[in-house]
This record gives C-alpha cells, sequence and structure tokens, in this order.
C-alpha cells in the first residue's frame, strides 16, 4: 500500500526559514538603527575575566543553585537570545577546564605579538576603542544565519579558524581558544569590518585578547546584521528558537527542554523556557527570560484554571479494545531468525570499525567517511561514535538493571495493557547500520552488520512485545539513493526523506492492520501535504576537530509540508495515536520547516490524528512525560514508541521505573 507520492525528490528550490527569519528581507531594507549602545556590566559568574557587555546584547544572570541559573534578556532579539544562549554557557563548558593529557605548553610563553593567527590583525589585550559600546554577539549563528540567507560561508571559515589554532600542537583535540564575542563595525562605504575578542582555555594559562578579522563583509550582510540585532521576536518565535538550539545541542550536551508553561514560574524567575543539559554526567539548567513573556500572577492562576478545565474536560474517553491478535509479531519474529548471523564477515566489520575509533582522540565524537585507502571522501557522510559503540555492542539485554531496556518494555506494555492502549515498539536503526560499506570500506552493502541489535529486536518480540521492524526498508529505500540525496543525513545523525518516507510507509501499513481502525473515525484524505526544500545543519559537524568543521556547510533537504486547511497539522489531546520519543519523532516536526516529521505524516496517511511527545533528551526520558499525559491517555487506542536503537546501549539516560 502507498500512502505517499512516489515522486517526492522533485522539490521547489525554496528554503524554508522560521517566520523571524523571514522578516530579513522585509526589515533590513528599513532604515539602519544605530549599533552605537550604553555599556553594561553583565553578571554572569564568568571562568576566565572578560569585559562589560553591551546593553543591546547583553544579559542578567540570576543564581538560581549551584546548578541552576536563569539569564533574563530585556529585548528578544535574536542576536540577545542567541548570546545568552552562547556567551559562557556552563553547559557548554562544562569538562573543558580540565587540561588535555598530552598539552605540552610548547608556546605558552609566547607573546601576543608573537600569536599564530595569521588571520587577525591589529591584536592588542585591551578592548579596542572601535567596539566599545557596540552590541556584541556570538559568532556561531550569526555565522549559520548569513550562510542560511546567502549561501555565503565566508565569515563561518574564518571565525572557526581562529577557534582551530593549535600552538604547535596539533594531537591537542580539544579548542585551545574560542572566539567568545564579536563586533561587527560598519564602515562609511557600508561593508562592516568584524572584531572579536578571543577567550584562551583555562588550562593554557593566557588571557582574552582582541583583533579584527582580516575581512569585510558587504552589501545584504550589514541589513541582516542589523536586523539580527533589532528585530523582536514574539514568544512563539522564542519558543521555536528554544526548541530548535536544544535539538542542535542535544548530541553534543545531552540537551532537552524542560515541562513548563512559558512565562510562569520556576525557581525564583519567569523564564519562557527551561533548558536542561547533561553533558558530563552532572545535569544542569538555564531558563531563559523576557520581561515581556512574563505571566502575572493573575494570568498564572487563569492559566492553572484554563488547564484544569481543559484536562477535565477536552479529553473525550474511548472505548476501546485491544487487538490481541499475534499473527503481525510472530510474522516479524520468524522473518528476522536467522536473518543477521554473527559471522567472519560482521566480525571482520567489527574490527575494522573498531580499529577506527581507536585511532580518535578519546574527546572526538565524530569522524568523516574515508575511502579504502583512508582518504577522506569529499562530501561524504559523518559518523557519530555513540552509534558506532552500539554497533559493537555485547549482548543488549545482558545490561545492569539501570540500562536494560528489556524489562523496562515489558513493564510499559503491561501498564498500556491494562489500559486497553496498543504499544507498539519502533526502533530506527542507525546511519551506521544502514551504511555499512560507507563506514567500513570493502563491506558488502547488503552485508547485516549489527547482529546483537537484530538480536535484540528478536528477543522484544519473544517478551510479547509489537515491535515494528523498519531495517529491512531502510536497506531498500538505501539501494535507490540519488547522490548527494540519501535515506539518512550526510552530515547529521537522522534519516532524510527517503528513509522517513520508507519507515513512514510501513508504519502506516501496521496502523491500519489493527482491528480496531475501521472503528476509530478515520478520515483519510482530510489533510494535504506539499513538497518543499530546507537548509538544516548537521548535528554531527560540532563534533568534529576544529580545522575540519568550516568543511561540512549546512546542507539542502527535501521535506514534505501537512496541512489541515490552510493551517499546518497538528494533532491534539483527544488523537487516538500518542507517538512518543526521542528526536526521531521531533525531526522535522516541531523543528526544522515543522509538520513534516513522523507524526504529520502518519496522520496524512492513515486519517488518524496524531498527538506527538518528544524527548529531545533520549527516548528513555519520555516514558516520564507520558505518565504525565494521563488525562490524554483516555482518548488513545495506541502508543507508538519510536527512539533511536542507539539508546538500548549504555543509554546516558537511565530507563528509570514508570510512575
Amino acid at each position: 500500500m502507498k500512502f505517499f507520492k512516489e515522486k517526492y525528490v522533485n522539490l521547489g528550490a525554496a528554503l524554508v526559514v522560521s517566520a523571524f527569519s523571514l522578516g530579513l528581507s522585509a526589515c533590513a531594507s528599513g532604515s539602519s538603527a544605530s549599533l552605537s549602545q550604553e555599556p553594561k556590566a553583565d553578571s554572569v559568574a564568568l571562568v576566565t575575566p572578560l569585559a562589560p557587555v553591551s546593553a543591546s546584547t547583553a544579559f542578567e544572570t540570576v543564581s538560581v543553585a549551584e546548578n541552576k541559573q536563569i539569564r533574563v534578556v530585556q529585548k528578544p532579539t535574536l542576536a540577545s537570545l542567541d548570546f545568552a544562549a552562547y556567551y559562557n554557557n556552563p553547559i557548554r563548558l562544562a569538562g573543558k577546564e580540565e587540561k588535555p593529557e598530552n598539552y605540552t605548553g610548547k608556546m605558552a610563553n609566547a607573546k601576543l605579538e608573537e600569536y599564530p593567527f595569521p588571520m587577525l590583525s591589529h591584536l592588542s589585550a585591551a578592548m579596542p576603542d572601535v567596539v566599545e559600546g557596540r552590541a556584541s554577539i556570538s559568532w556561531e549563528p550569526f555565522a549559520k544565519l548569513i550562510y542560511a540567507q546567502l549561501g555565503n560561508d565566508s565569515l563561518n571559515i574564518l571565525l572557526n579558524s581562529v577557534e582551530s589554532v593549535k600552538w604547535e600542537e596539533p594531537e591537542v583535540f580539544r579548542a585551545f581558544q574560542n572566539v567568545t564575542r564579536t563586533w561587527g563595525v560598519p564602515m562609511s562605504d557600508g561593508s562592516v569590518e568584524w572584531w572579536v575578542e578571543v577567550t584562551p582555555a583555562l588550562w593554557t594559562g593566557r588571557a582574552p585578547f582582541y583583533g579584527k578579522l582580516n575581512y569585510k563583509s558587504y552589501g545584504e550582510t550589514s541589513e541582516i546584521f542589523n536586523f539580527y540585532l533589532t528585530g523582536e521576536m514574539n514568544g512563539d518565535d522564542a519558543m521555536n528558537w528554544a526548541r530548535t538550539l536544544s535539538s542542535y545541542w542535544y548530541p553534543t550536551l545531552n540537551t532537552d527542554l524542560e515541562p513548563h508553561t512559558a512565562g510562569a514560574p520556576w525557581e525564583n524567575g519567569k523564564p519562557f523556557a527551561v533548558m536542561r543539559g547533561n553533558p558530563m554526567g552532572t545535569p544542569m539548567w538555564i531558563g531563559f527570560e523576557v520581561p515581556a513573556f512574563r505571566m502575572s500572577e493573575e494570568a498564572v492562576r487563569a492559566k492553572f484554571v484554563a488547564d484544569s478545565l481543559a484536562n477535565s474536560g477536552e479529553v473525550i474517553p474511548v472505548d476501546r479494545h485491544l487487538d490481541t491478535s499475534s499473527a503481525f509479531r510472530m510474522e516479524t519474529l520468524n522473518s528476522l531468525k536467522g536473518s543477521c548471523p554473527a559471522n567472519e564477515a560482521t566480525a571482520a566489520f567489527r574490527k575494522s570499525l573498531a580499529a577506527q575509533m581507536a585511532k580518535l582522540p578519546k574527546e572526538q565524537n565524530a569522524w568523516a567517511e574515508v575511502d579504502a585507502q583512508g582518504n577522506k571522501v569529499e562530501g561524504g557522510f559523518l559518523w557519530f561514535r555513540r552509534n558506532a559503540n552500539y554497533l559493537l555492542a555485547e549482548k543488549i539485554s545482558g545490561q545492569d538493571s539501570l540500562h536494560n531496556p528489556l524489562p523496562r518494555m515489558v513493564e510499559l506494555k503491561q501498564y498500556l495493557d491494562s489500559l486497553g492502549i496498543q504499544l507498539l515498539v519502533v526502533p530506527v536503526p542507525v546511519k551506521e547500520e544502514i551504511y555499512g560499506e560507507k563506514i567500513v570500506p570493502g563491506t558488502a552493502a547488503d552485508l547485516c552488520v549489527n547482529p546483537e541489535g537484530r538480536a535484540f529486536t528478536q528477543e522484544l518480540l519473544e517478551a510479547g512485545i509489537d515491535v515494528l521492524d523498519i531495517y529491512p526498508s531502510l536497506m531498500a529505500a538505501k539501494a535507490g539513493d540519488e547522490p548527494p540525496r540519501y535515506s539518512y543525513q550526510r552530515y547529521d545523525t537522522h534519516w532524510a526523506l527517503p528513509g522517513e518516507i520508507a519507515a513512514m510507509e510501513l508504519l502506516a501499513a501496521r496502523v491500519t492492520q489493527y482491528g480496531w481502525y475501521a472503528e476509530s473515525g478515520a478520515q483519510p484524505g482530510l489533510l494535504n501535504m506539499q513538497e518543499t526544500s530546507i537548509l538544516r545543519e548537521g548535528d554531527l559537524v560540532a563534533h568534529l576537530p576544529d580545522s575540519e568543521k568550516a568543511k561540512y556547510p549546512a546542507d539542502t533537504l527535501n521535506v514534505m509540508k501537512i496541512y489541515k486547511g490552510t493551517e499546518t497539522y497538528k494533532g491534539g489531546k483527544n488523537a487516538p495515536i500518542l507517538l512518543m520519543g526521542d528526536s526521531f519523532t521531533g525531526v522535522f516536526e516541531s523543528v526544522d520547516q515543522k509538520s513534516g516529521g513522523p507524526g504529520s505524516l502518519l496522520a496524512y496517511a492513515t486519517g488518524l490524528d496524531v498527538q506527538v511527545a518528544t524527548s529531545w533528551g533520549g527516548g528513555p526520558g519520555v516514558r516520564g512525560r507520558m505518565m504525565k499525559m494521563k488525562k490524554d491517555l483516555q482518548s488513545k487506542r495506541l502508543v507508538i514508541y519510536m527512539m533511536t536503537a542507539r539508546d538500548f546501549w549504555q543509554s546516558p539516560m537511565e530507563w528509570d521505573a514508570l510512575r
């Protein structure tokens, strides 16, 4: 059964960006606001001494506890929010204060004029007069915005080269310094000069210094820069900003957004979003607060009353019954048996993959595709260490009780069974599992390289759990790849449209096979689908050595977008299906172009409303969110648990019990 169009790859070249970003073309053409501002001291606790931050992008930090902060931004411009997120963020700095074992300090005593930064001029230990009082920004998000709007990656490449300088110690993986602040200085000819503050790592013993980038921007860049500094967001834009940031930082910093009503009290403030990060095993929280988005006590009480009424009256319970047929499960189980044997070929694959990983610095979590001769493949894939570790896993159900997913899945099934709700588990194979021939050159393209992962799927089925095995469909989709378009994104951990469509075809077919589908009130054809494209920065780029990051710009991806009439689709509380899980449920659904992820595509294909619950911090964490949605569960016939299979092995998030 085909639910989606056969031809979904011939998409238009239009780039979909957020509503806020779309304002660039309109607002940037207006009169330019002055970039000169009065300086204002920043109250953030600093790792190294930093100069005052300009009022236009400054934020005030309120220390709530040792591991909690609230960052208050007066004006919700994109520049201000980005700066509050990137500047001296303890989540981003965690673990970077320790001196690398192989650091020798070869140039520790170098004088300022001897610093190896040919891309900079006018080096000084003091802040230059030309930037005093001007708006400082974080360069990473701004450089990405310039690339998204203009396709120009020059600023990103040059600033990245500053952070890539290794002081004659190339074997040290960790960055010796970061560009912590950037200033754009408009010139009389309409160009923009760029000045930077460079903050060396604490373990180098060097002080921050300043310099001018040997580079100027012209034309539209200055207009975009002005709008970046002055265009204010509304509450919805700000939430989209926080959601997107959390999703991109997740692979590197294990970030997620806490369930929180925007503008309601949290600790000692009223943030519109609360981000949790856990990059080093110790969770930290940062709330982002904007005075204009705060809720008054009256509004909080009104919201509480409204939520109480909604929770008590909105959800319509359904008279449901379980489909107890085991035919599909047994068919899947029989197809798995003997399909992925451990043999000489898989042993050779594991040995070669382990050898590749052994060559990586222990702090490097991603690396580039190489050919049989060991040369990097231009435009090739990036690989993720945690995904590769999953391919080298031992018996998955043999892990300790905190990390073994099998009893947790059984527990979840028993709970949902007691409510009369069907459970369908959808493990998403990692990219490295589908493209074994690319990560280990010489591997047969059809070799099943992950016997232990496939064996665990078999164990789930044998335990009575309904599992949708999408591995064969993804392998088949790979055969239709048309480079540079693949079933998974080249620079990212997630699938691309061909892989997503292959999985959703199978999932939609499974949903329509349940005995209760005929009485579910499905309305196929109610929604409509449009084709478009987006620009997405790969989430693996941040894991590369600093000198390689600029080689992997944002990728243009073909995507779908689902509409109900003229409005983008979003499932409601009375949806008969809950799709819950990790970022695979959220990518293209609640970030990027939105309303084109698995939830929207499943609703389009089946004619059933689909509610989505995403834990960006990992699949194991979404169980707790489901338990907080008990009222919503009254309307559910099916819970689909979709998550990356890598978290079945040594997940950094423990599988805590249902409660």
